[in-house]
């Protein structure tokens, strides 16, 4: 097997192994500060902000209050994810879902930048 096959072919099992592994789950209670730890935890994990019908495929009795709670602790923790280097982010192997593309449009360029640098070596 040619070693650029072998590449896509582990980087498509780390895809799928990691996707399955890193899932959060919302709180169950009606508890605000529950739901503005879940928002920014979603976000450090570098995931795009769901939205309300979204999350209420997974918890159907969201409140409005439960919602904005999430998205306050969403837009804090998507604050701190995107002062990482992208470049460096690309470079460690790390997976990058587009969460800093309407801040700087030039994160994802760079990730890719550090993600070709690491297949070089």
């Amino acid at each position: 097997m040619p070693k650029k096959m072998q590449r896509h072919l582990l980087l498509l099992s780390t895809l799928v192994l990691t996707s399955a592994c890193v899932q959060l789950k919302p709180p169950t209670q009606d508890d605000q500060q529950s739901w503005q730890d879940f928002g920014y935890h979603w976000a450090m994990k570098g995931y795009i902000i769901e939205s309300q019908n979204e999350l209420a495929k997974k918890v159907p009795d969201i409140s409005d209050d439960n919602f904005k709670s999430y998205q306050s602790g969403y837009q804090y923790g998507k604050s701190e994810y995107c002062k990482q280097d992208p470049f460096i982010l690309g470079h460690q192997g790390k997976i990058y879902y587009g969460i800093c593309n309407d801040l700087d449009r030039r994160y994802a360029e760079e990730y890719w930048r550090g993600k070709n640098a690491r297949a070089r070596r």
